[in-house]
């Protein structure tokens, strides 16, 4: 099973510095972080599509994921979102992860996100890349059952759920199951852990993987068993804090952690 880390982890380097962390702590896959007001490591309205990709395979890396999260009930955030899509395209993305704004269980927000989706996800499918919407906690979609119902109400290609196991842990949802019922409109994968079932989550240490909670080994059987081979990435947020020794510290003991966890699957298969 695949493994790579967001950049998100190291909001406080340039991309080129991230991405030379990334890869010294022994990741092959990179998610690029492009989120306003918290870490963008790249700009889609400027940046050179082209640049970018020589950086990231300078590092011995591959760009198979970007992190663009934004409300998707705000109209003018329509076409941001597509300039990020056509940005992905050009760098050879495989999926845009993000959130979808509004609030929980308002059935007329979640209308508002399914019709953004619908608008958005044709578009994406022509450009080749994949929307992966986070079930995200205090959204629209925030769960595995209103993650079911958009699947339901947009049932179109280009687009399907980012599963991070750390958002459905704190609504109190059984995350293995959510493997199993979401299945295949699975497309990508957020992986930390955490310490409590709270819905702020806590400072990086406690996002370390295998130190909280989260049964992380139940998590990439289910996803084995399903046959989910997109990418799987760290992410790890609330960095800027930190000291940059701190962040490469998590970075590197996460991915030894990961790394072990999804052999053991491996051979327990064979």
């Amino acid at each position: 099973m695949r493994l790579g880390c967001n950049t998100v982890l190291f909001p406080t380097q340039d991309l080129q510095g991230a991405l030379a962390r990334v890869a010294w702590c022994g990741f092959k896959e990179v998610e690029l972080a492009a989120i306003p007001g918290m870490c963008e490591h790249v700009v889609p309205t400027r940046d050179d599509a082209q640049e970018i990709k020589r950086q990231v395979e300078e590092a011995g890396l591959r760009a198979v994921a970007m992190e663009a999260a934004m409300n998707l009930t705000v109209p003018d955030n329509i076409p941001r979102f597509l300039s990020v899509l056509r940005f992905a395209a050009q760098l050879g993305i495989e999926v845009v992860n993000s959130g979808n704004g509004g609030k929980s269980d308002n059935r007329e927000d979640e209308r508002v996100v399914h019709a953004a989706i619908r608008e958005l996800a044709p578009r994406a499918q022509e450009l080749g890349v994949k929307i992966g919407v986070k079930a995200h906690v205090n959204q629209a979609i925030y769960n595995t059952a209103s993650a079911l119902r958009a699947l339901d109400a947009v049932p179109l290609e280009g687009w399907g759920i980012n599963y991070d196991a750390s958002h459905l842990y704190r609504v109190g949802d059984d995350m293995v199951q959510a493997v199993q019922q979401l299945g295949q409109k699975i497309v990508s994968v957020h992986i930390r852990d955490t310490l409590e079932q709270v819905i702020s989550i806590g400072p990086p240490p406690t996002q370390v993987a295998g130190r909280g909670n989260i049964d992380l080994l139940a998590i990439v059987r289910a996803l084995q068993a399903i046959g989910y081979k997109g990418p799987v990435d760290l992410e790890v947020i609330g960095g800027a804090k930190f000291q940059d020794w701190q962040m490469v510290a998590i970075a590197a003991e996460s991915r030894g952690y990961l790394h072990r966890v999804m052999q053991t699957v491996e051979e327990g298969s064979c």
